[in-house]
């Protein structure tokens, strides 16, 4: 959430109203989850900000529910809660900016830069092969950790409920993920990770958590699947962390492997909880 309201142009300046609709977003579209007022107050309180004096009717009164329909609905009532009204939603992600900007724009090209890669001294050719070899490996695993981060929040929270960070911490041993943050929280030399305990995971944990918590996948054989490639995917990242001449072959098919695994169960669940 804390970076999320960043991403909105003058976030300590727009009013309590406004607010609920950004919060109404952040559920629809970070979360993918269909709100309430309970949400919404829970974004108010974690931010510590004065919340709007009545969210639940606020949602009522602009949602395709109103006993007086207003110009334009912005949240659709279902059973669990609400989600944007499409239209809206797409109006409110125009309103965003990114913070991102700066770090996209960076990049290593002989035309801007007075330097190329093999300037740097002790540079050989086989370094430079490794180099592109392993950027490729962690642009893919980039992408599934934040995947399985957000596939584990949404599934952990539809099982749980709002209290499922505190429930995976009882239920699943991750006192390393909890040393990790806590030292990050004692210096400011060390980036915020993230919101979540999943932050501070490691491909690992991963794994604990889905042996501990099986329903996360509501079938034991796919759960099974994933599981038994993830101690390989710890010591692929573990290689690129720790700048290894290489990974041997097998490693490489099984990320394949994994990957089409992942990409095949996963999406089911993601198919199935889109919000329209």
């Amino acid at each position: 959430m804390n970076a999320f309201v960043k991403t909105i142009n003058g976030f300590d300046t727009i009013t309590a109203a406004e607010r609920v609709d950004f919060f109404a977003l952040y559920f629809s579209v970070v979360e993918r989850l269909e709100f309430t007022a309970i949400n919404i107050g829970k974004a108010f309180s974690d931010l510590r900000l004065i919340p709007y004096s009545n969210i639940n009717q606020y949602l009522k009164d602009n949602s395709n529910k109103a006993s007086k329909k207003k110009r334009q609905i912005k949240f659709i009532k279902t059973k669990l809660g609400y989600h944007l009204e499409s239209r809206y939603q797409k109006d409110l992600e125009s309103q965003l900016v990114s913070e991102e900007q700066a770090l996209i724009d960076y990049s290593i090209d002989g035309t801007t830069i007075s330097w190329k890669p093999s300037d740097i001294p002790y540079t050989n050719s086989s370094m430079v092969k490794n180099a592109e070899f392993f950027s490729k490996l962690y642009y893919v695993l980039y992408f599934l950790e934040n995947s399985i981060r957000k596939f584990f929040k949404q599934r952990l929270h539809s099982i749980f409920g709002n209290t499922w960070e505190a429930t995976l911490l009882t239920r699943v041993d991750l006192r390393r993920a909890s040393s990790i943050r806590d030292e990050v929280n004692l210096s400011e030399m060390l980036p915020n990770r993230g919101e979540n305990i999943l932050y501070y995971c490691m491909w690992d944990d991963y794994g604990v958590i889905m042996k501990d918590i099986p329903s996360i996948l509501n079938n034991s054989k796919e759960n099974d699947e994933l599981v038994a490639h993830l101690n390989t995917i710890a010591k692929i990242r573990n290689a690129i962390a720790h700048n290894a001449f290489t990974i041997p072959p097998d490693y490489k098919n099984e990320l394949t492997i994994f990957i089409n695994k992942y990409i095949k169960i996963v999406s089911k669940h993601v198919n199935s909880t889109v919000i329209s």
